[in-house]
């Protein structure tokens, strides 16, 4: 049941969704500044650090996290992959 509701809210249109509301996006915003902030801390830590796996995954949380705020922030809306977490204009 739940894998079929997660099929069809794929399949929501645009026109159908209601914006994140601006409070949300303001700090989305804010996240994405300090997500653009990180980058260069990756880049240093990765050259002067001894190698661990844990960079990898710093950076995995980085980049997601700056995908996320930044296209929420930019469009208003939330990705493709996160499109159960918006309310629809109609409120269901």
């Amino acid at each position: 049941m739940a894998a079929l509701y997660a099929k069809e809210s794929m399949n929501i249109s645009r026109e159908q969704l209601a914006k994140v509301r601006t409070p949300f996006r303001v700090l989305s915003g804010f996240i994405f500044v300090l997500s653009l902030l990180l980058v260069p801390m990756i880049i240093f830590i990765a050259f002067t650090e001894p190698y661990d796996h844990f960079i990898w995954v710093f950076t995995a949380v980085i980049f997601s996290m700056g995908y996320i705020s930044g296209h929420v922030t930019i469009t208003g809306y939330a990705p493709k992959l996160l499109l159960f977490t918006h309310g629809s204009k109609n409120g269901l």
